[in-house]
């Protein structure tokens, strides 16, 4: 198996485990965010009116929908390479969306009102996995390696 697909698989595998299984930040005792919590919260969402705001929220709402289906849809990217690329930047910029908003100002509110959207339950203390690793969770970190790996293994060439 050539080097790129093996390193779509592995950017594939990353992007699934930090969305669906490892926390990516604590909000308060009890209560993490994963894309667990988003897309329990996801209809909630949806029905909210954007206000001033609209294109802003519709914006980052394909982004955030795009993240939730980009780990397997990566693995597209083993047979068409702009797919793997594409599917790739969704968890990539979901991981610096939350990397830019804990450690800076540089985002305004709508991001972090889409943030605090992915809080979910913390199931038995257990589900989501949290490992706290500074003030994120392993999750991002997870991220933005899956949609590393996933761009870098995307433009490699086929064999």
């Amino acid at each position: 198996m050539a080097v790129g697909k093996i390193l779509i698989i592995l950017g594939a595998l990353l992007t699934i485990l930090g969305t669906y299984v490892f926390a990516l930040l604590l909000f308060f005792p009890g209560y993490v965010g994963s894309g667990l919590g988003f897309a329990m919260n996801l209809f909630d969402i949806i029905t909210i009116d954007p206000g001033a705001d609209a294109l802003a929220f519709y914006f980052l709402l394909v982004v955030f929908i795009g993240w939730l289906a980009s780990g397997v849809l990566m693995l597209v990217g083993l047979k068409s390479r702009i797919v793997g690329i594409i599917f790739s930047l969704f968890p990539l910029g979901v991981g610096l969306i939350i990397i830019l908003l804990i450690y800076t100002d540089i985002l305004g509110m709508m991001s972090a009102v889409f943030t605090l959207f992915t809080v979910g339950e913390h199931f038995g203390d257990i589900y989501p996995i949290l490992v706290p690793l500074g003030d994120l969770g392993l999750g991002v970190y997870f991220l933005l390696a899956g949609g590393v790996l996933g761009i870098v293994g995307s433009s490699m060439p086929r064999e």
